[in-house]
């Protein structure tokens, strides 16, 4: 009876753990096909994933190749928009350039025609006088043009004077005077032109002669000399043609002598009161040369 229960017991168990077997393997295959489902469908997924971002790296580089494009297109219309305007610009300040020179070379041609008409007045003047000599000196003195006897005390800048030597006539002291300084015989023609001055100090070409005597002595280096004479004529002859030409040459002198403060000036009073002239002209380019105003050249460095 024992045995009996004993085996229907083993047959019972042996039966519920072949069913609890079975079940287990079931479960087992039930989970591991979940599993594989789940893992295929994580696999397409991630297939599709990286089939995106592909796709995504594959968008990025056509838009970056575009935008590239896009850039040298741009780069290229804008380049090929400015080369008119860079033309343009050239051609502008190769314009401006001779528009510069053209001006520079009007202002040396009026300075030029205007030294020129100077020199055709003073032909016109010798002609003149030489056409129509004072009278020889002899008993009746010869007159300045305000009806004094020339020579005679009292007359701005002059002493009394002994009449000139016989046969001297004003127009001819003053050509031979110029003759030699325009061949190169400068000591003589200073000579000359003192003793014009001397006989003949209240005639047209006084104040030329007085102008040339600086001259000379401004090319010999004698600038403390050639600022006494250019005084001279501003002091003697103020109103007379040669007035600008002595302001000039006495602030180039003050230069050279060193007194660069009075020849600054010197040449600033000459260009406000004329303006528009070839000396205001030449003033201003000489304020800024350094040979004569060494500050010139350090302003024009900085």
């Amino acid at each position: 009876m024992k045995l009996l229960r004993a085996a229907l017991l083993t047959f019972v168990c042996s039966s519920l753990s072949f069913a609890v077997n079975k079940d287990l393997l079931a479960l087992q295959r039930d989970l591991d096909a979940r599993i594989d489902a789940m893992q295929q469908q994580l696999n397409s997924k991630i297939d599709v994933l990286s089939g995106m971002v592909t796709a995504m790296q594959a968008d990025t580089r056509n838009t970056a190749n575009q935008v590239a494009g896009m850039q040298d297109v741009l780069r290229n219309s804008v380049t090929n928009a400015l080369a008119p305007i860079n033309g343009l610009n050239g051609k502008v300040e190769a314009t401006s350039e001779d528009v510069r020179a053209l001006r520079d070379a009007l202002a040396d041609l009026s300075g030029r025609l205007e030294r020129m008409d100077a020199k055709i007045t003073d032909l016109s003047k010798q002609l003149q006088i030489m056409q129509n000599p004072p009278p020889a000196p002899g008993a009746t003195p010869t007159t300045n043009p305000n009806g004094t006897p020339q020579g005679a005390p009292g007359e701005p800048g002059q002493t009394a004077q002994a009449g000139p030597p016989a046969g001297m006539s004003a127009a001819q002291a003053y050509t031979d005077a110029f003759r030699d300084k325009q061949t190169g015989n400068t000591d003589l023609a200073y000579h000359e032109f003192q003793q014009y001055l001397t006989y003949f100090p209240n005639t047209e070409y006084a104040a030329d002669a007085q102008y040339y005597l600086g001259e000379i002595d401004y090319n010999k280096h004698n600038y403390k000399g050639a600022i006494d004479d250019f005084d001279a004529v501003l002091e003697r002859y103020p109103q007379n043609r040669r007035t600008r030409d002595a302001r000039l040459m006495k602030g180039f002198a003050l230069a050279k002598d060193g007194q660069r403060t009075k020849a600054v000036q010197e040449l600033r009073s000459l260009i406000q009161n004329f303006p528009t002239s070839e000396q205001a002209r030449r003033a201003q380019a000489a304020l800024r040369d350094p040979s004569l105003f060494p500050s010139a050249g350090a302003r024009r460095r900085e």
